[in-house]
């Protein structure tokens, strides 16, 4: 029985993010090459993903609970378009009436509510393939040496090596379709959790990630309207 916010406290990040963590593993059990990654820089740093699952796709998931405000979400929602196979907001019982204005139409959204006195996670819409990828921001999640690897793959590597690490994003950018591009960041990005962090890569190498088996512990402007908010969530917007 789904209990009424004013019964139960806020729910806050970590007890959303613990949740939504322990229903990514019982989704992704049957797949032991799935990988859970937290705190994922995205853009070179511009933002981070609170948390993104790597299996045949990339999918990131942007939490904001009942705490948070909401100020920044049209820039992360804009950064994780441009890279992520998928989205999905999560949210708490605060945001939960107005989520679907706040994010872009194929973005997938659940909410965490409180459920016979304990917090259980919800999908409130279903989410659909990306339909805007960018390939110059998914290349920019390959590590220095990944990328000088990528090319040196296709013979392509002369005239980069030692350059700038945007010299060798725009060659890969210039010589791979996107699905090519998107592969390499996915198997690059498994490899990290096999090696200690080389830092070459600058923003992307902070991202914390385990094998989720191992694991519990702009392209897009929002209109927002009164209508939609609460009260109690307006004055997050004055």
């Amino acid at each position: 029985m789904l209990e009424r916010a004013l019964d139960r406290p806020a729910l806050g990040e970590s007890t959303i993010r613990s949740v939504l963590l322990s229903a990514l593993q019982t989704n992704t059990d049957e797949e032991p090459s799935s990988l859970v990654l937290q705190e994922l820089g995205l853009c070179r740093g511009s933002v981070r993903a609170d948390i993104a699952v790597v299996d045949g796709l990339l999918h990131g998931y942007e939490i904001k609970s009942d705490r948070d405000r909401l100020q920044r979400l049209d820039r992360q929602a804009t950064m994780y378009s441009r890279v992520f196979d998928r989205a999905t907001l999560v949210v708490g019982y605060r945001f939960e009436s107005c989520a679907p204005s706040l994010v872009p139409p194929w973005w997938g959204i659940r909410t965490v509510r409180w459920v016979e006195g304990a917090p259980a996670i919800i999908t409130i819409r279903q989410g659909l393939p990306n339909p805007s990828r960018d390939p110059r921001a998914l290349v920019e999640l390959l590590w220095y040496d990944q990328a000088l690897a990528l090319l040196e793959a296709r013979d392509a590597a002369r005239g980069v090596r030692g350059k700038p690490r945007a010299d060798l994003w725009d060659r890969i950018c210039d010589l791979c379709d996107i699905e090519e591009i998107a592969n390499a960041v996915r198997t690059s990005l498994r490899a990290r959790s096999v090696r200690p962090e080389s830092g070459k890569c600058g923003e992307s190498s902070r991202a914390v990630s385990k094998p989720l088996q191992n694991r519990i512990p702009s392209l897009h402007r929002p209109q927002l309207s009164s209508s939609c908010i609460p009260d109690s969530a307006m004055n997050l917007y004055r």
